[in-house]
């Protein structure tokens, strides 16, 4: 592991196990900056003080730990929450890790044990954006959008895969169907549920018993949030609603994948608005990709898509004989990323209701997706801070 220039702050650990560690954090580049004997007491501090890494022993938690570490994540968002203690249960360190912690160190261990655990996480946190690399401000995990203005372009599939290859990199996500009249996430997954997002809104705070209960588990430990079966509710539900719900989703998970419908709507614009990045999808057409001009020009004042956007041209080479040349001048911008028409391997893979990175697939399909993520990721650490909703 490289030196990080780390600064790391101790709760609970008392002062002879904070000096048995001192020597091996300064020569691996880690600044202790303090220490506090409970959570409340770095509670009460500002937010923009919280280091990049809380050392969070379990003596400092009066009840569960997980509560402690959801306290500390919801006060430093962008901080690597580390938990380390003695004789923890499986399901106390199972629950504090779904709280937020990234790591879970059992005594006895050694200091270079500890090191390489805050190393580890710190960099694996980097590495998707949501540590903290200066003393700036965010909600924890980042929301991501997909969207096109025209339907049947590919957003539910490259939405569904994304978040598949978000996982397969150790990531928390999150996917929310807000195709909400008619949804195909849960056909495109296999996964289907009693609930939906109807069962999560309007909350003041997002349980762990809801989040278990409202969103399905993929095998590839995606959580799915599926859109309801009766359209009746549709029009029931506010949009400021689904976005302070995408709002609690980021704060428990390192990403959540929106898969928006087409239509140019107040949820759609809400949405999009909130995001820290939007995926804007077209097909190699000239009418989807004249639908998505007009997008970008007119809600540039609102939405700002031009600093945010991601584009991403699917099916690319089409039949319709157009150079990427000539689809880049008539769309007016450069693709981030093209996915080429993969045929009759996805058509396969969408009528079984298996990911791209499902071993029964092809796995050159699953590498165009492996790609994507290797995009956003690296676009949301040079990323601006999404508008300011007022």
């Amino acid at each position: 592991m490289t030196s990080l220039g780390i600064d790391a702050e101790l709760i609970g650990t008392d002062r002879h196990a904070a000096d048995a560690v001192r020597g091996a954090f300064v020569s691996a580049g880690i600044r202790i900056t303090g220490t506090t004997a409970t959570v409340d007491g770095l509670l009460a501090r500002p937010a923009d003080a919280c280091p990049h890494v809380l050392v969070l022993d379990i003596s400092a938690c009066p009840g569960e730990p997980a509560a402690a570490v959801r306290q500390l994540r919801g006060h430093c968002q962008q901080s690597v929450i580390i938990v380390t203690g003695s004789e923890a249960s499986a399901n106390t360190i199972s629950k504090a890790v779904a709280a937020g912690a990234r790591g879970f160190l059992l005594r006895p261990y050694e200091p270079q044990d500890l090191v390489a655990t805050i190393q580890e996480a710190y960099e694996t946190a980097r590495s998707y954006g949501i540590a903290r690399a200066g003393r700036g401000s965010g909600r924890a995990g980042r929301l991501l959008c997909v969207y096109s203005p025209k339907g049947g372009v590919g957003c539910t599939t490259i939405a569904t895969n994304l978040a598949v290859a978000l996982a397969t990199r150790g990531a928390s996500v999150a996917l929310v169907d807000l195709s909400l009249q008619f949804g195909d996430v849960g056909s495109v997954l296999d996964l289907r549920s009693v609930n939906s997002i109807i069962e999560l809104l309007g909350h003041e705070q997002l349980t762990d018993d809801l989040v278990k209960e409202g969103l399905v588990l993929h095998s590839s430990g995606v959580r799915v949030l599926l859109a309801p079966s009766d359209l009746a509710v549709v029009e029931t539900i506010d949009p400021e609603d689904v976005v302070r719900l995408l709002d609690q989703l980021a704060g428990r998970f390192d990403y959540v994948i929106c898969d928006l419908w087409s239509s140019l709507e107040e949820l759609s614009m809400q949405v999009m608005e909130a995001a820290d990045r939007v995926l804007i999808v077209t097909t190699p057409e000239l009418p989807a990709l004249h639908s998505v001009q007009r997008v970008i020009v007119g809600t540039r004042d609102r939405l700002q898509l031009d600093d945010r956007a991601i584009f991403i041209g699917n099916r690319i080479p089409g039949k319709a004989g157009l150079s990427v040349g000539d689809i880049s001048g008539a769309f007016g911008r450069d693709f981030a990323v093209m996915i080429p028409s993969e045929g009759v391997g996805v058509t396969e893979a969408i009528n079984r209701g298996l990911s791209f990175f499902d071993s029964r697939v092809n796995p050159r399909i699953a590498k165009h997706y492996k790609h994507l993520a290797d995009v956003v990721v690296s676009s949301l650490q040079q990323a601006p801070a999404p508008p300011v909703r007022v």
